[in-house]
């Protein structure tokens, strides 16, 4: 299996992590996604399920992080999500589909499915949107059933596997293997994989990457021994904290 026409991006532009986000400008909000446009980056960005199945940009599950509020994303509508200001900026969490009406095909769109609500809900919220977008955009995600229902429902949509051999929490030994081993590409089939920089070298991702004829990229590079480890492995980047270089 090989990525198909018009995925070259996946290889060759950068990803803002969150979009290009400082101190000024809160990570997911429109004013980071601006900045990586100025620069020419790709932009990668989270989508959670609202209580009313809209989407909404913010990586964590709660709100407390990143707002005021200590509600859960999942608890309420978009229109009380939006409403909310990220930390102390007057930027506000924006709507999913907000960003892109924004972005409008400028730059490629990397989009991260979080975990919590069932494919069969989010997956239909997401290609809804990605139907009527023009422009160069991918989903990604940890959870092989979001990319097992895109297969089979969206085939054309690029899906992206995101793994770790080091979970940011403890997790039951099987999922924990599943994460490693990209097990699930078996059924998923992806057309690229991401792995955590700081996991590399891992001979999963080598093998995977033999079979399936599929980009690397890996997350986060932060620093620039992290880039030169990315070059080792002619893997594109998922950054923050670092500027790499934009193609011509």
């Amino acid at each position: 299996m090989n990525t198909p026409a018009g995925a070259d991006w996946l290889r060759t532009t950068p990803i803002a992590h969150r979009g290009l986000h400082d101190a000024h400008r809160p990570e997911n909000s429109l004013p980071a996604f601006d900045a990586a446009l100025a620069a020419g980056y790709g932009i990668e960005l989270d989508v959670h399920l609202t209580v009313d199945d809209r989407l909404v940009v913010m990586h964590d599950d709660d709100l407390a992080r990143m707002t005021r509020s200590g509600a859960k994303v999942a608890t309420l509508t978009a229109r009380e999500v939006s409403r909310l200001t990220l930390l102390d900026t007057e930027a506000t969490v924006p709507l999913f589909g907000d960003v892109l009406d924004h972005v409008a095909g400028r730059v490629p769109v990397l989009v991260e499915i979080k975990p919590g609500a069932p494919a069969r809900r989010i997956g239909p919220a997401v290609a809804r949107l990605l139907r009527a977008y023009r422009g160069p955009v991918a989903i990604q995600s940890f959870d092989p059933r979001v990319l097992a229902w895109f297969r089979h429902e969206h085939p054309a949509v690029l899906r992206g596997q995101l793994a770790t051999s080091k979970p940011d929490r403890p997790l039951p030994r099987v999922q924990k293997a599943l994460l490693r081993t990209f097990a699930g590409n078996v059924v998923t089939r992806p057309h690229f994989l991401a792995y955590d920089v700081t996991a590399m070298p891992d001979a999963w991702v080598s093998g995977w990457r033999r079979v399936l004829g599929v980009p690397l990229l890996l997350w986060t590079v932060r620093t620039p021994r992290h880039q030169d480890v990315a070059r080792r492995h002619d893997a594109n980047v998922i950054f923050e904290d670092v500027r790499p270089p934009v193609p011509a």
